[in-house]
């Protein structure tokens, strides 16, 4: 049988709950770190809200205002964690895409070691193994090896190496990938252990849209003068159309199955997070020894961090 949670109101996750008054620096700094999970692939902004405490009042205020049930407090909340999480990915949106493009074997290292130490946050909320807990994690594992097989093999890195050296990118327009690449992206925000970064990189994505999000940053500070401003209509557009259908439609989807069928779900969270490995892992035949090494000093410092900062919501 599956644990139930008698309060349909709100997901029955770890942490403190919200505080009766609006916690206003709090909110802030917890949009600051969705914002830099959101461009992370392996953090959770979802991880990020429930260590701060602020999970159940960021799930209810989502869920209120997509039915149209405003109040003072869930716009006033959702627009200061919103507007830090901004903040957050238009500063630091250029410096990750470099670096992903400039250095992905090192990057995805620390990537994975940052997936993987999810992992027992995840486990904790599944707690005692169910039946349905079991059969989740393998459908999560299976659809996220099959994912990872068939991603799109990214553009030659000579290409893109050079490109970025001259100050451009690479941004080729694909409207669909990048529909869904919003949708789940979002979806993943509200979930704790799932990386919506990760889903961008997962379609092969996540490159072209941090430098969208880097080029039209840049035009519209300079007042048009500097930056690109095809790249919205081309990349951003799309991927917010598909952002606002996914927060409208499935987070309170996502939220009803955490409530009703909680083991199932959070076994196939888990196991998605445990597959998600086979669609970034950085190694191939050409391979040294070397970057095997660095590789896993990497990864472990990022299974460490994700992992410390996830006991501090115990």
């Amino acid at each position: 049988m599956e644990a139930k949670n008698p309060d349909h109101s709100q997901p029955n996750l770890p942490g403190p709950k919200a505080p009766p008054h609006l916690p206003v620096i709090r909110s802030a700094f917890g949009g600051i770190l969705m914002g830099l999970a959101n461009l992370v692939p392996g953090v959770s902004g979802g991880t990020m809200v429930v260590v701060l405490g602020l999970y159940d009042e960021f799930i209810s205020s989502i869920a209120d205002v997509t039915r149209l049930r405003f109040s003072k407090r869930n716009l006033a909340f959702l627009g200061i964690v919103g507007g830090g999480a901004a903040v957050a990915i238009a500063a630091l949106a250029k410096t990750l895409s470099h670096a992903v493009t400039l250095h992905p074997g090192a990057m995805y290292s620390l990537f994975i070691g940052m997936t993987l130490g999810g992992a027992p946050l995840l486990i904790r909320m599944l707690g005692r193994l169910s039946g349905r807990g079991a059969g989740g994690i393998l459908l999560g594992l299976a659809i996220m090896v099959v994912v990872g097989l068939t991603r799109e093999e990214a553009p030659n890195k000579e290409v893109v190496r050079e490109a970025v050296a001259r100050g451009e990118f690479v941004i080729e327009p694909a409207y669909a990938r990048d529909a869904s690449a919003g949708a789940l992206g979002v979806s993943a925000m509200v979930l704790p252990g799932i990386s919506g970064a990760y889903m961008l990189l997962i379609l092969g994505r996540y490159e072209a849209i941090l430098a969208a999000v880097s080029l039209t940053t840049e035009y519209t500070l300079s007042l048009g003068r500097e930056g690109d401003p095809r790249v919205f209509l081309r990349v951003m557009l799309p991927t917010t159309i598909g952002a606002v259908l996914s927060i409208v439609f499935l987070s309170n989807l996502l939220k009803w199955l955490l409530h009703r069928h909680r083991d199932a779900t959070l076994g196939l969270l888990l196991g998605i997070l445990l597959g998600s490995v086979v669609g970034i892992w950085p190694f191939d035949a050409a391979s040294q020894a070397a970057d095997y090494g660095l590789g896993a000093v990497l990864a472990g410092a990022g299974f460490a961090a994700t992992f410390l900062l996830s006991k501090v919501s115990a």
